[in-house]
């Protein structure tokens, strides 16, 4: 009788997939999401930019992440490793669906500071005359080395640099913020709502974007390796009070540890003195913030960053700084017309953007407002991130910063009402319920769409065409050497080359508050005749609506100037394509 063995198969293990799950779920939506914007058919035409256009199933793919996302909260200690995939997910989606729908990096500045890199690299000067830039040039020193170093081309660079710069970002705030909790869940609920409410539009390839990543790191080594906890105790006298400060202890025991940590800030604080005007003034703030609350041991750190700051301002900058003070008083009234009132102007649908810009960053002030008194009625109140998030308003009334102080604040103040927010929505408890999963879904769902609507709200005129760079490409090389470039407006990709060659204007810019056909046409003409070498006029399709959209001309005033300038002598049609035009000015004879 022949014996058979009983061969028994492998279990199979349920609780690995389950893990997975989550992570896989979201990895298709993004791919959904991700497909669904490709195939958005550009230029974007309208008012509302590219929340507009984009198809239901991108919808369908943010809501899934978001769907996905709160569940995996529910849990007291949630999977990390789950989460980080959801967020890499949710932020190529949220931050590359531009770069998704169009192969053209936006964003004109970002293609000047791709033109800035290639001048160094070129000639290898620096001339603080020729820009505000050159003053400030740290950054475009490390762009211009990592361009060589990768081999990358620089357009691909600035196409994806969103998504890089703010999963960078995202990994320098995971560093704040687990200085701030030990609760896994609001930290990656506070990186997530930083993602959604972060529709100011700095992390192109850009100093600012730069800046802010270094700001967090130097945040971070503050409240870890050079934190304080001062004593319980606290007088109200001037005396008590200087004696609870002065009586501060580190809580990194280790002396090595705090030196290195401050030796690295250092250098850090330096990299963004040299490289941007507004950050190292943020970083100043909110250290001295930190130091005179006594929850940071190092207080020569705010000297030693003001000594940079002077320092720089008054030798490598101070071509800059004769002519343009880096921060003057401008009164909260100036403030508030350049960044508010200003900009709530144009066509009916950009206003409507800009009305959703603020009121999706209140609505995260309310709930930061809301995690503050939550905090304190549940005894887990801690004065550190509300002053960071504070820290950014002291310089609002400083300058207007050419109408953008309000969303640099609100940048650097994200960070710490996101956490904010995260600890009111969450409010320490253990297990998220039913009711408070769906409203998480629907919140984190209602800010998705407003950050979308938000950050590509201008997608009309920031989001460029092949055509357009055909156009830009022409331009250079139709032009005679030294020739002054003008384009219809500022949003236009060029000055990636030859940097140095052309003086650049606009016709924004020339005529100023003329609007009359005539009257603007005759402004560039003898604008552009005066000029030794004579001009080439790019009017491109960008540019247009551009001018249009934020309320400067109509487009018959538009085409009225070009037409009355083109029947002017000395004027030739030299290139035409669906999307630009570019004309020939002779120079008086």
């Amino acid at each position: 009788m022949v014996s058979v063995e009983r061969v028994e198969l492998p279990r199979i293990a349920w609780s690995v997939p389950a893990r997975v799950l989550p992570a896989l779920i979201g990895v298709l939506a993004a791919v959904v999401a991700g497909y669904a914007a490709s195939i958005v058919e550009t230029p974007v035409t309208s008012d509302l930019g590219l929340v507009a256009v984009l198809p239901s199933a991108y919808w369908i793919g943010i809501f899934t992440l978001n769907l996905v996302f709160v569940l995996s909260l529910r849990r007291s200690r949630p999977n990390q490793l789950q989460l980080a995939v959801l967020i890499c997910c949710l932020v190529v989606v949220l931050y590359g669906a531009a770069a998704l729908a169009s192969p053209v990096a936006r964003a004109e500045v970002a293609w000047r500071h791709l033109g800035i890199a290639d001048m160094l690299l070129r000639t290898g000067e620096l001339d603080p005359r020729l820009d505000a830039y050159f003053n400030w040039p740290g950054f475009f020193a490390l762009l211009a080395v990592l361009s060589t170093a990768t081999g990358l081309q620089p357009a691909e660079l600035a196409l994806w640099a969103p998504v890089v710069n703010a999963l960078l970002w995202l990994a320098a705030l995971a560093l704040v913020v687990r200085t701030l909790t030990s609760d896994r869940r609001l930290v990656w609920l506070t990186l997530w709502l930083f993602s959604l409410g972060n529709w100011i539009d700095q992390d192109y390839l850009a100093p600012q974007a730069f800046g802010f990543f270094f700001y967090l790191v130097v945040l971070a080594l503050l409240l870890n390796f050079l934190g304080a906890a001062p004593p319980l105790g606290r007088s109200w006298s001037w005396a008590g009070r200087w004696s609870w400060w002065r009586d501060r202890l580190p809580t990194e025991p280790v002396a090595s540890r705090r030196v290195m940590a401050l030796l690295v800030a250092t250098v850090l604080a330096a990299a963004i003195v040299i490289s941007h005007q507004l950050t190292p003034f943020m970083l100043l703030v909110a250290v001295t913030a930190l130091v005179a609350t006594g929850r940071s041991w190092t207080s020569a750190l705010p000297l030693l960053i003001g000594v940079m700051i002077v320092l720089w301002l008054a030798f490598p900058a101070s071509t800059y700084l004769a002519g343009h003070p880096p921060l003057f008083v401008s009164g909260v009234e100036a403030s508030a017309a350049a960044n508010v009132s200003e900009r709530l102007a144009g066509t009916a649908g950009h206003v409507y953007i800009v009305q959703v810009r603020m009121l999706l960053s209140i609505a995260i002030w309310i709930l930061a407002a809301a995690g503050v008194v939550i905090a304190r009625r549940l005894c887990t109140f801690d004065t550190r991130p509300i002053v960071l998030a504070a820290a950014p308003f002291a310089l609002l009334p400083a300058q207007s910063y050419g109408g953008e102080m309000l969303m640099r604040v609100t940048l650097f103040s994200l960070p710490f009402t996101a956490f904010l927010a995260a600890g009111a929505l969450l409010a320490l408890q253990p297990v998220l319920d039913n009711l408070r999963t769906t409203a998480l879904v629907v919140l984190c769902s209602i800010f998705a769409v407003a950050s979308v609507a938000s950050r590509y709200g201008n997608a009309q005129f920031d989001m460029f065409t092949a055509s357009e760079l055909e156009a830009t490409e022409s331009l250079y090389e139709l032009s005679p050497a030294g020739a002054m470039l003008i384009a219809g407006g500022h949003p236009t990709p060029w000055r990636y080359r030859e940097y140095e060659q052309h003086r650049s204007r606009t016709v924004r810019d020339i005529c100023g508050p003329v609007r009359d056909a005539a009257g603007c046409a005759q402004l560039v003409y003898a604008s552009a005749r005066r000029d030794h070498s004579g001009a080439m006029l790019l009017l491109n399709r960008a540019a247009r609506s551009s001018l249009v959209m934020q309320g400067v001309m109509t487009m018959e005033e538009i085409d009225g100037m070009e037409a009355v300038l083109a029947r002017r002598p000395g004027v030739f049609l030299v290139f035409e394509n669906q999307e630009a035009r570019i004309y020939r000015i002779e120079p008086y004879r």
